[in-house]
């Protein structure tokens, strides 16, 4: 029965004013908000959660899970949540900075979770789980209960319209309210219609009812130990420590106030005072707490605007050094660390400031791992560099050209030194296999001039020893006889080989002195003692190992610098004809025909030496 339809349909009886005046006095004594006014109050600071540790938000996520109450955990799930996701994200730039730093690609990095993650993703899918089936089964409880509090609406109506006991109507009216009250909340959209009918069964009630005093004043006074009991309650709403839960109770005792029938008139002012009172403290109690959750909201406000400040003033320079660049890391790491210990400002500016912290961080750490890239392809190009220097070193280790390759491995250094960096890991590994293979040369090259030092010392005690026995040679009558003797002195000299580099010119002096005073004493001009000694030459060169190879070179040479000569004096007699118009004409041309008759002579001295060498 709608309200237009009671209104029709009259009274039963004559009504009771002092009855109908309680009824109708007892609901507008006391100006109670409506329902849904104190919602929950956002962004309740009751822990930090960004505080704690990726465990300690994984063992806090699996505890909601036997939380009997959902109320309770409702507005932690997204900061428990969110604070993990930080974290988590630190993770996953950790991974991928390792998987840089040993030479992965960061197009080939793939993030791999850990048990902790794993563990707080089940444990959340589980909450989120739990969060549907929650809000679908009060959704499906507020229409349960719509449908019982309908049904008690018709109920009131046919005893409004047909009983005619009215001991028993009060009695079942009675029992129809307490049913009234133990229903639960209905969907807000039917709230105030069903309310109004509500008020309206029971005004109608008052008035069709004529109810004796004595059962009214029963009626009232078991109202009155209710309402003194809702009072209670609301009082020690002012001492719960969360203001959230207490806004959430007094709403509940707030609709438990509406429906509880007529109370005494002289009671009516005072309990309604006390009820009001206690609710205005926890009103109070809200107001206090958002303005210290302003004053907080606006030191974390200036807090994370400096932190965003300070990440966005961390930029990568081009000339950053790798333990520069590492100390800049560390200090984002305690940048983060100090956003996750600063509470949350208000939830629009958090948000703004959460994306600006997080672009400013990704903004660096891309800018690192371009420096790495870059580092690592600069790596990549020294240590090709490197490799290839050391392969040359390789070749040549084993080589016993000592001169030419000790200084092709000096140049090969050289050249090593002007290569950059490559990785730690490989610094040493490659540097080694560089250092061996030199070593490697240099160790044979000092044994191989160890033993050869060692050689030309014993040359050198057998050259005196040849000098003493040309002192003592004593000519014999036979010319021939005694020539063949001095060619044999100069085969054994030349047999003999080397001697120190500081010692050669001394003894080849004296050597060389004793001979020619023995070829002075035989009579032999220089032209014949070249030719003796040519032959000579020669005649060792056949006992050495390749001598046709040798004998060959040696007439090559030998053809090629008569060649070279005559060219020479060829474009020197050419050109005496032009120092008649120079100046100073006389000395110049002086001096071409000086170097013209020293080439002439040189000539000479080579065909000598070629003929020697077409009759071996």
């Amino acid at each position: 029965m709608d309200t237009n339809e009671l209104k029709e349909e009259g009274s039963m009886s004559e009504q009771t004013p002092d009855v109908k005046d309680e009824a109708i006095g007892q609901e507008t004594a006391l100006e109670i908000s409506a329902p849904d006014e104190h919602a929950e109050i956002e962004e309740e600071q009751v822990e930090n959660f960004n505080a704690l540790n990726r465990e300690e938000l994984v063992i806090l996520m699996e505890s909601f899970l036997t939380e009997p109450d959902y109320n309770i955990i409702k507005s932690k799930i997204n900061p428990v949540k969110e604070a993990f996701n930080v974290l988590d994200s630190q993770e996953r730039e950790l991974q991928l900075e390792k998987h840089i730093e040993a030479s992965g690609e960061k197009e080939e990095f793939k993030y791999q979770p850990d048990e902790l993650e794993l563990k707080f993703n089940s444990a959340l899918r589980k909450v989120n789980k739990r969060k549907i089936e929650f809000h679908e089964n009060q959704e499906k409880l507020r229409e349960d209960n719509l449908i019982a509090k309908q049904e008690i609406l018709k109920q009131f109506k046919d005893i409004i319209q047909n009983e005619e006991n009215m001991s028993r109507a009060f009695n079942t009216f009675h029992d129809l309210q307490v049913k009234w009250r133990a229903i639960g909340p209905v969907p807000s959209k039917n709230m105030n219609d069903l309310w109004m009918t509500y008020k309206l069964y029971i005004e109608k009630f008052y008035d069709l009812i004529k109810i004796n005093r004595e059962l009214q004043d029963l009626d009232q006074k078991k109202n009155l130990e209710m309402k003194i009991n809702l009072c209670e309650k609301a009082e020690e709403l002012i001492l719960e420590n969360s203001i959230n839960r207490a806004l959430s109770k007094l709403q509940t005792l707030q609709n438990q106030w509406r429906e509880v029938g007529p109370i005494p008139r002289d009671k009516k002012i005072e309990i309604g005072e006390r009820f009001k009172a206690a609710h205005d403290k926890i009103i109070e109690r809200k107001k206090e707490h958002l303005e210290k959750l302003k004053v907080k909201y606006e030191e974390h406000l200036k807090i994370k605007t400096g932190l965003c400040e300070q990440v966005e003033q961390m930029v990568v320079d081009e000339n950053i050094k790798h333990h520069e660049l590492q100390e800049k890391f560390k200090q984002i790491q305690e940048l983060q660390l100090q956003w996750r210990q600063t509470g949350p400002a208000e939830k629009t500016a958090d948000e703004q400031l959460w994306t600006r912290f997080k672009t400013a961080c990704d903004n660096f750490y891309k800018q690192k791992n371009e420096f790495y890239n870059r580092r690592k392809k600069e790596f990549q190009v020294n240590m090709q560099a490197k490799t290839e220097l050391c392969i040359q070193a390789e070749a040549l280790m084993n080589s016993t050209d000592w001169r030419n390759t000790a200084s092709e491995l000096k140049r090969l250094n050289e050249a090593w030194k002007k290569t950059g960096r490559v990785e730690a890991r490989m610094g040493d590994k490659i540097w080694n296999r560089f250092r061996t293979a030199c070593d490697t040369f240099f160790n044979s090259m000092k044994s191989h001039f160890s033993e050869i030092d060692k050689e030309y010392e014993e040359n050198y005690s057998k050259k005196l020893q040849l000098l003493e026995r040309i002192e003592q040679f004593q000519s014999a009558e036979n010319r021939e006889e005694n020539l063949q003797q001095i060619k044999g002195f100069q085969r054994e000299w030349t047999e003999i080989g080397l001697v120190p580099l500081e010692k050669k010119d001394e003894i080849f002096i004296r050597y060389k002195k004793l001979v020619d005073e023995l070829f002075s004493k035989l009579k032999i001009g220089e032209r014949e003692r070249n030719e003796i000694r040519y032959k000579e030459k020669i005649e060792h060169l056949k006992t050495t190992p390749h001598s046709n190879e040798k004998i060959s070179d040696e007439k090559r040479n030998l053809m090629h610098k008569i060649s070279q000569l005559n060219n020479d004096v060829t474009v020197w007699e050419n050109n005496l004809g032009f120092f008649a118009k120079s100046k100073n004409a006389e000395q110049i041309k002086k001096e071409f025909e000086e170097k013209i008759n020293t080439a002439k002579s040189e000539i000479s001295k080579l065909k000598q030496q070629l003929q020697v060498i077409k009759t071996f």
